[in-house]
Order: C-alpha cells, then structure tokens, then sequence
C-alpha cells in the first residue's frame, strides 16, 4: 500500500490534525496553512502573516506538486473550504464527523469503508504478511468483526503488532464474544468507543434517542416510517433526525428513505440503548415498530391474499399509527422484496424478546409472499419462530395455523413426513377447537401429501370432498384435483378441471393462479405430445411468472417446456431448459422437482446419443427421490436406468423395470401399463 502511495502522489503527504474540543479552540485555517506549508519545506520566514497571502502562496505552491493532502478531523465546511486547492494534481482527503455539505469550491465524495481485499490490506502493512498468510481465514474473519472500519481495522492490528506471539485467530475468539467487541478495539490511546462517542455525544436528545433505537433492533434497514414508529415521532420530525444522523456520519443512508447503522455502530448503539433507555420503554418501541410492520405487510399484501382470510387469521385489531401507513401501497410486492431479511429478523426477534402473537402474526402475513415467490426457507424459519411464540402465548388457534403453514414449505421442498405431521396436528387441534370447516382445509392439505407420496385414490377423494362441502374457495382446489387426474392418465378429465381453473382465476383477475393454471394445461399438453399448445401455453405461463415476480412452480413450468421442445426435436433449447429448471429448483430448495428434472434431462441426453451421462443424472434422480420418498420420480428413474442397462445388463434392466412396475401399479400411474409390455418383450430369464 505504501509503495502505491509513493507511486501515486511522489510529491509525498502533507497531514493537519483540525481538532478542537470547542469552536473556539479548534484549528483556524491561517493556523492549518502554517503547518501545511512548513511541511512542504517554505521556510518559515517566508510564510506570510495574514490569510489572504498565505492562501494563495498554498495554492500557487500546491498547483504543481503531486501530493495528498490530509485534513483530519474537520469540524465544517468554513474550516475546509480555504484548504482546498483550486487546480494542479493534488488530492485531499478530509475526514469529519458529519457530512460536509456547503463546500462551494467543488463537490465532495463521501467514501464508503473499506473492501474485505483493502481492509486486508490495511492489516499486512501493521501485521505483516506472514502472518496475515499464515492466517488468511481467521484475518478475514477478523476484519469481517471490524466491518472492514478503517478504524478497527486499525486498531485490531496495531493490538497484534504490540503481541507478536499472538495469532490472529487467538484476537478473532476474543473479540466474537459480543460483550468484548468493542471494548477489544482500542490502544493505550484511541478506542472505537471514544471515536464514536465524539459523534454521538454532542447531538440533541431527539436525536441521540433515534440514534440508540436503531440498536433495539435486528431488522438490515430501517425505512423512516419505521423510525418514526419505533420513536413514536411523527413523520417529518423523525425524517429531519435521521438527515443529522447521516449527515453526522453516524447512520448510513443505503438508498431514498433506507437506513442502516454500520455493524459496530449498531453495537454501540445496543449498548447505549441498555445504558439509558429502561426496559419497559424499549419493549414498547419495538412493540411500536412491529405493530407498524404487520400492518404495513398486511397492507403490501391486499392483491396477493384474500383480505378476509387474512383478517379472520390474524384477528387484527387498528393499527396504532394509521398516520404511517399512508405511504404504503396496496399490493407494494417490490417493497416486500426490499424487506424479505427484515421479515424473518423481526419475525425471530419478536418470538425471542416477549412479542409473542406478533411474531406468528408476522409470520402468517408474510407467508403468501413468501410462497408465491418460492421463498420456502423464509416461511420455514419464519413460522417456526411463529410456532414456538404461538405455544408459548397458549393461542391454539394460532399454533394450528403455523402448523398448517409449516405444511405448505415442507410439501414444497420434499419433507413429505413432516408436512403430514402438522397438518395431522392442525385437524387434531381444530376438531378439539369444534372448527370442523377448518379441519376440512386441512384435510384438503393433506390430499396435496398424498398425491404427492403415491395415494393418488386417496387424494381423489379428497379434493372431490373438499369441492363439494364447500368449505374452501375453488381456486387452491382446482389445480390439485387437475395434477392428481393428471398423474391417473386421465387427461382429458384433468384438461377440463385446469380451462375450469384458468376460467375461473381470469374472472378474478388473478394472476398467481392464471400462470399456475397455464402451466398445468400446457403440461397436459405435452404429455399428450400436443407440442406446439403445449409450448404457446407453457410460455404465456412463464411470461405471467416474470410479468408478476411469482417463483412458484417456475422450475416445473421449465422443465415442461424443455420436454416439449425434446419432441420437437429442438435439442440445444431443450438442454438449456433443463438446466435452468435444475437450477430453479435447486435455489427454491423443491427436492421432488430436483428429481423431475433430472429425469427429464435424462430422457433428452439418451435421445441425443449420451447414453453414459444420461444414466449418471438418472443415479441422481433416484438418489434424491429415494431421500424423500417420492414413488413417481423413484420409479421413473428406475424405468430410465433399466433402458439404460436392457442390452448390456437385462438381468439387472429387468430388475429396476420390476420394481418400478410396482411403484407404479401401487399408484395406479399410467406408465405400468407401457412397463408391463416392455417386461412381457423380455427374454425370459435363465432358471
């Protein structure tokens, strides 16, 4: 770094400390320009008296050298100002700590802290290069805790230089207990702490009181709505604080109205926040913040979910500051995505800290999000937090729902078994609750379970029941019904249900369900080999997923239009479609369509003569299937290994051909029937 330094500015550095503990004693810049010019070799002699004409020996000195200037620790723009040169090469570089707003003679450019590879960097040239070597994980962690703070870094690594005998790892386990992080970073004569207290200690209590609130919370950014809940500030007020914490350096504006505090300042703050705020009134300004939160999500989500099925859910009662929700729109999808992370660390901290039915309501409201999106981790660890803060509350009714949504993520990522346990959890508990309506729903649930596990009869019937008692909209019906006909080979009947699906969701201008029931007709299509709907259909579907942000069933959709183009014989745009959908699916973490579209991709490499890869994914697909206890994909794979092994290994290609019969008689899947000719044209084998 130094050489860099020595190659960039040859003309070397010239450094002025303007700190003052007061205005009236800080540095002048006629006191600032005696040091600078000194440094550059003026003697002494010749530095004129008053400030005028030593300015304008600075510039005319400063015009052809090739130097940076360091002003540090500037209190405003009138003390900068007259330090900046007005042409030549130099570069300044000035440090404060608030935002320098009125400098007239050219723009500043605030700098953000350091990348991992500089901080790194910045550690070598005080440890050393051997050690940071030697160490390489443990240095990145080391500056990771740092937040990559020039500052910290510093100081972390002028600790170690002062202990040679100490590796890096052995500061990394001291400073990873939390309580130890900040008093860690410090030397005999400077610590974080006091470098942020100079910032903090001289702001007005509205302002050091936003300042610790940031602390109270887990959530990645903060909007100013949410500032002004958890503050109780109206509005207006609590956006001119946040513009002095940012102009003081101490909060980040990461974009229009987004908040954040670096890492360490976050810890700074926690620690005030404990230091000078009772707990009472920080439980109420988080209870503050979570009740804006949920209403904010309810009110983001109003296209996507039923209003009166969430309603019924979450027993809402009025939001405490209506005043806040104004900005929020209605079906506001891109501001939901901008709060995914926020979602799950207030879902989590609210279970943790004592806001028990917010942390399952927040949860249950974020779920449609989270599920039309394939976001199945988020709903998985969100209403685990639910469930655990529902049982503590003793809300039954709240416990069935986040059993019953818990459901919804296992049956989408291939935990067959366990989404069977919460919903045999959720009839269990609403039965006793005498809710036999809401039982039904969950039967209904179940249904999805067992189409998907092989008991194709049993769902049948289920969703047949479920249609005729009424006891739930058509629309999560249908496309269920349609996929267990589908998979019984009865396409016709399952074509019928899905244009019933397609009719129905147009006529509520539903788009979730419109691209879901295009897929699925064009997914009959293709298994009809009527490629060319097949394809138009499949498309639309997709276009719809894109137009709206929807995630869900994207992989299957894919690998469906791969299969239509293998039969087109458009191979090259059928490979590319199967790996998209492999990738799809491994990023929603869908296991079972893992399995699918291995098996598709399969079917395409043997038709394209790479037999030898074909089998390989086909191992996969078997292996994943097996896992999870999907017969289907498990018998597939079996039926594409047992044509991969027919010529060279009938007595093993006969095997796998007879396992995967029974899978599928035990479905009543039409494949058994092509698997029993297949069987019957085999050479009888050897007694």
């Amino acid at each position: 770094m130094a050489s860099r330094l020595a190659e960039r500015f040859p003309d070397g550095q010239l450094f002025v400390d303007l700190r003052g503990h007061t205005e009236d004693t800080r540095m002048t810049p006629t006191a600032a320009l005696d040091i600078l010019l000194r440094q550059m070799g003026v003697p002494a002699g010749r530095i004129p008296m008053e400030l005028p004409d030593r300015l304008e020996m600075w510039r005319r000195e400063l015009a052809t050298r090739a130097a940076m200037v360091v002003l540090d620790n500037a209190a405003d723009s009138r003390q900068v100002e007259p330090l900046l040169p007005t042409s030549g090469p130099a570069v300044v570089l000035v440090t404060s700590r608030r935002r320098l707003l009125a400098l007239t003679e050219r723009p500043p450019v605030s700098l953000a802290v350091l990348s991992e590879p500089e901080a790194l960097q910045l550690l070598t040239t005080l440890v050393g290069d051997g050690r940071v070597t030697a160490e390489r994980e443990a240095a990145r962690r080391l500056v990771g805790i740092c937040g990559c703070l020039p500052l910290a870094v510093r100081l972390a690594g002028t600790r170690l230089a002062h202990r040679p005998d100490w590796r890096i790892s052995d500061l990394v386990d001291r400073l990873n207990d939390r309580s130890m992080i900040l008093p860690g970073l410090r030397t005999e004569a400077r610590s974080v702490i006091e470098a942020f207290a100079e910032s903090y200690e001289p702001l007005d209590e509205a302002c050091r009181r936003t300042f610790r609130s940031f602390g109270l919370v887990t959530g990645g950014h903060l909007d100013t709505a949410m500032v002004a809940a958890l503050n109780d500030l109206p509005w207006r007020e609590a956006a001119d604080v946040l513009d002095e914490l940012v102009d003081r350096n101490l909060v980040q504006e990461t974009a229009a109205g987004r908040y954040r505090l670096h890492d360490l300042m976050r810890r700074y703050a926690a620690e005030l926040a404990r230091e000078e705020d009772e707990r009472p009134a920080r439980h109420a300004a988080v209870q503050n913040l979570l009740d804006h939160l949920l209403h904010s999500v309810v009110r983001a989500s109003a296209q996507t979910e039923d209003s009166g099925v969430l309603a019924l859910h979450l027993r809402l009662g009025e939001p405490r500051r209506a005043d806040l929700l104004v900005g929020r729109e209605h079906g506001d999808l891109d501001w939901l995505e901008d709060q995914r992370l926020n979602l799950i660390a207030f879902a989590r901290q609210a279970a943790e800290e004592g806001h028990e039915p917010m942390a399952w309501r927040l949860a249950r409201a974020s779920w449609r999000f989270f599920y039309t999106r394939g976001y199945f981790d988020d709903i998985s660890v969100t209403h685990s937090a639910g469930l655990a803060a529902a049982r503590r509350c003793g809300d039954r009714h709240a416990v069935a729902l986040m059993h019953n949504y818990l459901a919804s993520a296992c049956v989408r990522t291939g935990a067959f078994q366990d989404a069977s346990t919460h919903l045999h959890e959720v009839v269990s508990i609403l039965t006793g609750l005498g809710d036999a309506a809401g039982a039904q729903r969950a039967r209904f649930n179940l249904g999805v379970v067992y189409w998907l596990t092989g008991r194709l009869q049993q769902s049948l019937e289920i969703n047949r029941l479920t249609l005729r008692s009424n006891v739930l909209d058509t629309l999560p019906v249908l496309p269920n019904l349609g996929l267990t006909l589908r998979c019984l080979g009865r396409y016709d009947e399952s074509m019928a249900v899905h244009r019933l699906h397609l009719f129905v969701a147009r006529t509520r201008q539903d788009p979730f369900h419109m691209s879901n029931a295009l897929g699925h007709l064009g997914g009959v299509r293709y298994r009809l080999g009527q490629n060319t709907q097949a394809e138009r259909l499949l498309r639309a579907s997709l276009a719809l997923r894109d137009r709206t942000g929807s995630g869900f069933a994207r992989a299957e959709t894919i690998s469906d239009l791969a299969g239509t183009y293998r039969q087109l014989g458009r191979y090259e745009e059928a490979l590319r479609h199967h790996e998209a959908a492999i990738e799809a699916a491994a990023a929603s973490g869908e296991r079972q369509v893992q399995a699918e579209a291995r098996n598709e991709l399969a079917v395409t490499l043997r038709a394209v003569g790479r037999g030898g890869e074909a089998a390989a994914v086909l191992e996969e697909a078997l292996a994943i299937a097996t896992r999870i206890a999907h017969p289907y994909e498990q018998a597939r794979a079996l039926s594409g290994l047992a044509e991969h092994l027919v010529d060279e290994q009938p007595v093993e290609a006969r095997r796998y051909r007879q396992r995967a019969l029974a899978i599928f008689e035990r479905m009543g899947a039409p494949e058994r029937h092509e698997l029993r000719r297949q069987l019957a044209a085999m050479p009888s084998p050897p007694t």
